[in-house]
């Protein structure tokens, strides 16, 4: 097994980690609570909007353009739900009871997803270790695109600029129809280092991958879509919600400011836990009525990084928080 990355133990980094949470603890204490009730008409709503456009797509199933647009409108609800309910689920932000969270998990593997493995790779590997090579499972990438620095270029990299836009719109048929199904049985990947996955948990893989196919291709078939249109349809869902999907995922770690800090040998890295947030994560500033309703705040992302246990509906003021502390200690 690969070295285990150990992060550098810097005694004054950890004293402004403490104090930096203490002061945000007591900042959310004061914030309005009814904003979680909000998340909470979310939690409810969201899935109700995503089955209701998906009835009515069935109820047109004759109307050829307008079966298409509601698909494509179900890509973009279906990463809403992503960001706004799942995101905070995973990380136990609903409920105090952690079988509650896991219950609103299910929704993700209605989705087409898979709850139990990306809970896996997003908490134990990315948050862990995000940006490093070899660990961070959220930007493992199938060979064609070069994220890391430090892999090697191929003939194919050094052409990525040119068809980079050509795959990522295929970022969630990657996600749904191939890399769940890899991280599952193949044994080189990333989450085989921190997991070990109960027997279970192939079933409900197989289980939740057919309901989707189902519902997606099969039931429309059934109501009169031809296969080909069907398939299109599935086609035209999956790269709309990948390219909404990306604009919101991707930056927060990518970019070209963004560091990929390197392990030496014996796996250990040059910064602390807490510099590391900072180096590797990024925000996107902009705070309005969109970002605060539609995209769960997933823009303020240093902030999640560093207290994942704080819901998002209170990542604005915590961010400025983090922000007006770093100037004040450099």
């Amino acid at each position: 097994m690969e070295t285990e990355v150990i992060f550098d133990k810097n005694a004054t980094h950890n004293f402004h980690y403490r104090k930096l949470r203490g002061q945000l603890k007591q900042l959310v204490n004061e914030l309005p609570k009814s904003r979680l009730s909000f998340k909470m008409y979310q939690v409810v709503g969201l899935p109700v909007l995503y089955l209701s456009i998906y009835l009515l797509a069935l109820y047109n199933a004759n109307n050829i353009a307008l079966f298409y647009s509601l698909y494509a409108v179900l890509g973009i609800t279906a990463v809403l739900i992503f960001i706004n309910i799942i995101h905070d689920a995973v990380h136990n932000n609903f409920f105090k009871k952690e079988w509650a969270n896991k219950l609103i998990l299910v929704v993700f593997d209605l989705l087409g997803g898979n709850s139990y493995i990306w809970k896996k790779r997003h908490v134990l590997l990315h948050h862990n270790f995000q940006n490093v090579s070899g660990w961070d499972s959220d930007i493992e990438q199938a060979g064609l695109i070069k994220i890391f620095p430090n892999e090697k270029l191929t003939l194919l990299n050094r052409h990525q600029h040119w068809f980079i836009f050509l795959v990522y719109p295929l970022y969630l048929f990657n996600w749904i129809l191939i890399r769940d199904f890899k991280d599952f049985f193949l044994s080189n990947r990333m989450i085989k280092k921190v997991c070990k996955i109960p027997r279970i948990e192939y079933f409900k893989l197989f289980f939740f991958k057919i309901n989707f196919i189902f519902y997606m291709v099969v039931l429309p078939i059934m109501f009169g879509v031809k296969l080909r249109i069907a398939l299109v349809a599935l086609c035209v869902m999956l790269v709309t919600g990948s390219v909404f999907a990306l604009l919101s995922l991707l930056t927060p770690h990518v970019n070209e400011k963004s560091q990929f800090p390197l392990p030496d040998s014996t796996g250990h890295l040059k910064v602390s836990w807490f510099e590391h947030q900072f180096i590797t994560t990024n925000d996107v500033t902009l705070y309005n009525w969109f970002t605060r309703n539609f995209m769960g705040n997933f823009n303020f992302h240093l902030a999640h990084h560093l207290f994942p246990g704080i819901n998002s509906v209170y990542a604005p003021e915590v961010t400025q928080e983090i922000q007006k502390y770093a100037k004040e200690h450099g």
